[in-house]
């Protein structure tokens, strides 16, 4: 079978066109060309069209082979360049290959033109493989250097938002050994004593989330995010995360509106769905203090649809989609606590319900996140 080999001639003769065109179909080759004979020619062709070999007469009328070599030097393509002549000399047979020509042919003998453009196609195959090879390894170490240097943010993360609940624990026992020792009267030391306790539970529940946190990052990478399904109703999901949140709501004044069509059942994980009305609600808390925040809930067909809305300082477009990676914050003025993974998170537990995730947000205009899933289909587990 013929093979096609896109052939630019660059010649103003049009029978020896015809002589080249026709050795190179004795070679074996369907042939796909186009005749040039001057500069803009040249620069019209390689703008225009791919190109396999280029084969140039070295003299023409007001042009030769040389100045149609260096248009094809300036355009930065790899292409290979043979020159044909009928008189070139030696000398200037040298002065071709400096310049940068693959190979040079007299016109009474082109039994060599096939064999020389197969060599120099291998060698250009060989070149782009090269460079093919390089660039990848060049992208790989930049990656590398990036997973090492998110790593390192990473760990300077996680080392201060774990330090900062095992502090406060050190703290308190502290304080509840200086109230064993203080002489109060039984009432005061039962009521101080139970408001400690209230506090270690809390940041004792604060450090079981990050560990949390962390063993959900593991899984997911292992492929082992597991789903137990069983008959739930997101709108009450929704109350008691927002229950759950009560304090901290309170500390941040944020205001919180539940629009839920009740009941919106569905065959989910209840603790994973929980876990997402959480997590996006700890982000509204974080970003969107003193303001109001909307949770609703509502059925979309064969789907539930979950929105979480504040009214924050939103999110510049160009963040929006690093922030469903893991590690990645939203950039903030103010340093905002957290370990990045809380959005990487519910995107892989929406995946593995089969369900989708958008945001919508723009600087000064809060943000908006829309989760819809499936109610009974068929779930998977989470890659």
């Amino acid at each position: 079978m013929e093979q096609a080999l896109r052939v630019l001639l660059v010649e103003d003769s049009e029978d020896d066109a015809l002589l080249v065109a026709r050795q190179i179909r004795k070679g074996g080759y369907e042939l796909i060309t186009w005749r040039v004979d001057s500069a803009s020619g040249v620069r019209a062709a390689i703008g225009d069209q791919e190109w396999d070999v280029v084969v140039a007469d070295y003299s023409m009328p007001g042009f030769n082979g040389l100045e149609a070599l260096e248009i094809l030097k300036e355009s930065g393509l790899d292409v290979p360049f043979i020159l044909i002549s009928g008189t070139i000399g030696e000398e200037t047979a040298v002065q071709a290959m400096k310049a940068g020509a693959s190979d040079y042919l007299m016109k009474d003998n082109l039994m060599r033109l096939v064999p020389a453009i197969e060599r120099e196609l291998r060698e250009a195959f060989m070149r782009r493989s090269k460079r093919r090879a390089e660039a990848e390894r060049i992208t790989l170490i930049e990656r590398l250097q990036q997973a090492l240097e998110a790593r390192d943010e990473f760990l300077l993360i996680a080392s201060h938002e774990l330090r900062t609940p095992l502090t406060s624990l050190k703290l308190h026992i502290q304080l509840m050994k200086r109230v064993e020792s203080q002489a109060l009267p039984p009432e005061a030391k039962v009521n101080r004593r139970e408001e400690l306790l209230a506090n270690l539970e809390r940041q004792l529940e604060r450090l079981t989330l990050l560990v949390e946190k962390l063993l959900d990052v593991s899984r997911i990478t292992a492929g082992q995010l597991s789903l137990e399904i069983s008959e739930c109703d997101l709108s009450d999901l929704a109350r008691k995360a927002i229950a759950a949140l009560r304090e901290d709501l309170t500390k941040a004044n944020c205001r919180v509106r539940l629009r839920a069509d009740s009941p919106v059942v569905g065959h989910w994980d209840s603790l994973r769905l929980e876990q997402i009305l959480v997590n996006l609600l700890e982000n509204a808390v974080k970003y969107a203090e003193n303001s109001a925040i909307t949770v609703t809930v509502e059925s979309r067909g064969p789907n539930a649809r979950l929105i979480v809305q504040d009214r924050g300082p939103g999110i510049a477009k160009a963040d929006q989609e690093r922030l469903f990676r893991r590690f990645e914050r939203a950039s903030s003025a103010n340093h905002v606590g957290g370990l990045g993974l809380g959005l990487f998170i519910i995107k892989k537990i929406v995946d593995a319900h089969g369900g989708t995730i958008g945001l919508e947000s723009a600087r000064g205009q809060g943000a908006k996140f829309t989760i819809e899933i499936p109610k009974r289909e068929a779930l998977r587990a989470a890659s």
